[in-house]
Order: structure tokens, then C-alpha cells, then sequence
């Protein structure tokens, strides 16, 4: 018993000693309460000024949505309630779409980290008007930050590649050189009808992502609408009784330009010259399969389907 009495007297003293408090010898009656005394004590810290992050004002409604853009690609995000609704678009890495899942709530939050390491903070409340729906975070992060600032563009930066719109651009307009360089052009595969032709042009890979040029040439003097254009691996031979196994090819990126400027507006206008480019996902085919590359006319008849064999795609891909 006296054991316990002078080790609890000596931890008494101790924490008496580190708040600057003059030793005295404490009686054995009054050791209980001076160690009951010092448990009751918060040691809460206090935070500095450099230790607090600020948070970027966003208003969401219910019937529109907003959008914010990074400048890399969002890695983790979290909304503090379920009635604000925030979520990755849909085949983009470094965009958000925030808006509101009921008509009215209570002051909120959302938290997102990107692949760069930046931590960003918003408050969310609720305005059916916002006067903020696409946010451009790309021009750096700090206290005073312009959300209208776009000195520093916004980058669009894709799923299944990770590079931006711009950088695509670029391999874009290099494939369509390409499939206009003797060395380089593929010019075997083709189909026409009714004065409406495709061609597979070029073919070339950056990363392990597949690039297909094609060009369409309309010398018909009605307009082509396009309905589709769709992209399958396929068994080379097939005969009538069996069973054909497709696999369907999702590109990640798709550019067009007619006389080097991208113009979709006017795509397959009579007398048009167009160029096509795909970016697809790494894939592979065997000898006993081919890409396939259907084309269909909205509400027509001049419907195609381009054929990429084992050996072109082997031996005339290029790499960017």
C-alpha cells in the first residue's frame, strides 16, 4: 500500500513540475484529489492560422448542374450528405458534376483529391440560380482564388488514356498527316456506294492505344447523316451456319476535320472531304480475326463496313 502511495505521489509531482507549479510535499489523504484534479484537465491543442485550409463557396440546384474542373485527375471525393449529389463524369478523370438532390437543405460540403497531391475544400449551398456552374480550378489553388479565371485553360483530360483533349488533338492531326505520306498511307482498304467512299488511311499506336484514320469523301449530291459508325473485332472467315463471335470496340476519343479545321457541324455535307480519327484502347486480334469497322446511313441505304486484316494491322501501324 505504501508502494502505491509513493508512486502516485511521484506522477502527481511530475505533472505539478511541467506546469511550473512550486513542489511541496503533498499529504497522503489529498493525493486522491490532486490526481482526480489533474485527469479532469483538456489537453485540447489549439490550431494555428497555417493549419487551417480554406473551403471555396459553390450554390448547386436541383435543376441544373455544375460542374468543376481539375487540373489532374480526381483520385477521391466525398460530399458530407447524401442531398448534394457528386460524382466523376462518365469517362473524364478530372471533372465533377455537383448538384442537388432535393429542393432546399442545410449548409454542406464536399472534399476532393487529385493525382497531383492538391486537396481542395467547397462549401455547398443551395441556389436554384447559381451564378457559378462551371468552375475552372486549373489555374492554380490558393485563398483569393477567380473562378472565372481561365489564364490557365481548363484540361479535358480523358478515361483509358489520361491525355488531355489538347495533347489528342495533336496525335489526331499527326495521324491525318500520315494517311497523306506515301510512306506511311494505307490505301487497300476502301468502300463506296452511291458516290459515297470511306477509306481506312492510317494506323498508328501511342502507348498502347490504337489510332485509326479514316476519310469519308461525299461526291454525291445528297447530304450523308451519318447514323453510326462502330467498331468490332470479328472472326475473319464465317460461314452461314455458324456462330459468329464480335467483340465491340469503344473508342476513348473521336476527332474530326474537314480541310483542317474541325467542323462536325457539316459533317457529310455533298461535296465534303473528311477526316476521321479513333483512339481506342489497347487491344490485339489473331490471324483468325479482323477489325471491322461498320458505317451506316440515318434513314439510307449506303451502308459500309471497312475491314482491317491481321497483317495491316501488324505490320503498317506506326507509332507516334
Amino acid at each position: 500500500m505504501k508502494f502505491k502511495y509513493m508512486l502516485g505521489l511521484s506522477c502527481v509531482l511530475l505533472a505539478l513540475e511541467s506546469q511550473g507549479q512550486k513542489l511541496s510535499v503533498i499529504p497522503k489523504d489529498s493525493l486522491s484529489a490532486s490526481i482526480s484534479s489533474l485527469s479532469r484537465q483538456k489537453r485540447v491543442l489549439e490550431f494555428k492560422e497555417n493549419n487551417i485550409k480554406g473551403s471555396y463557396p459553390l450554390s448547386v440546384a436541383f435543376y441544373k448542374t455544375s460542374h468543376i474542373v481539375f487540373d489532374s485527375p480526381v483520385k477521391y471525393f466525398d460530399a458530407g450528405s447524401d442531398r448534394v449529389i457528386c460524382e466523376k463524369v462518365t469517362g473524364v478523370e478530372n471533372v465533377l458534376k455537383v448538384k442537388a438532390n432535393q429542393i432546399g437543405f442545410f449548409e454542406s460540403n464536399v472534399t476532393v483529391i487529385t493525382a497531383n497531391g492538391s486537396y481542395y475544400s467547397f462549401v455547398i449551398s443551395y441556389n436554384e440560380s447559381p451564378n457559378k456552374l462551371n468552375v475552372n480550378m486549373c489555374n492554380g489553388l490558393n485563398e483569393t482564388f477567380d473562378y472565372n479565371d481561365f489564364t490557365r485553360p481548363e484540361k479535358i483530360i480523358f478515361s483509358d488514356t489520361y491525355y488531355t483533349e489538347t495533347e489528342m488533338i495533336v496525335f489526331a492531326k499527326k495521324v491525318i498527316l500520315q494517311g497523306k505520306s506515301k510512306t506511311t498511307a494505307i490505301r487497300h482498304i476502301a468502300e463506296k456506294s452511291g458516290k459515297v467512299a470511306f477509306k481506312v488511311t492510317s494506323l498508328a499506336t501511342k502507348e498502347g492505344n490504337i489510332i485509326i484514320g479514316i476519310k469519308m469523301n461525299n461526291r454525291s449530291p445528297l447530304d450523308y447523316t451519318m447514323d453510326f459508325m462502330k467498331f468490332y473485332i470479328r472472326d475473319k472467315a464465317r460461314r452461314k451456319k455458324q456462330v459468329s463471335q464480335e467483340v465491340e470496340l469503344k473508342p476513348s476519343f473521336a476527332y474530326v476535320e474537314r480541310n483542317g479545321i474541325s467542323n462536325e457541324a457539316k459533317l457529310g455535307v455533298s461535296g465534303g472531304e473528311f477526316d476521321f480519327v479513333f483512339m481506342i484502347p489497347k487491344f490485339s486480334i489473331s490471324q483468325e480475326k479482323q477489325v471491322e469497322i461498320d458505317i451506316a446511313e440515318k434513314d439510307g441505304g449506303r451502308n459500309m463496313t471497312l475491314k482491317l486484316d491481321y497483317e495491316t494491322f501488324y505490320y503498317q501501324m506506326n507509332r507516334l
